[in-house]
């Protein structure tokens, strides 16, 4: 005997549990919320929380491995 709040094993057939995730709400993905803040770890361990600006998008940070090729 089980109560109906235990777990219990889905026995619907396989292109049942299929149909669920099927449909117009899954063909294309959710629209993405855009970023406001960027967050930054200090070497203490705390973050602090920066403003981006209007576009929405980090300024790129320089690559290590193009400032690696300039100093030879």
């Amino acid at each position: 005997m089980f109560s109906k709040y235990e777990r219990q094993k889905d026995k619907r057939p396989y292109k049942d549990k299929q149909k669920l995730y099927t449909g117009p709400q899954y063909l294309h993905p959710a629209d993405r919320i855009k970023p406001s803040k960027v967050v930054k770890w200090q070497e203490s361990g705390m973050p602090t929380y920066e403003d981006l600006p209007e576009g929405g998008a980090p300024a790129p940070a320089a690559a290590p491995a193009a400032e690696a090729g300039e100093e030879e």
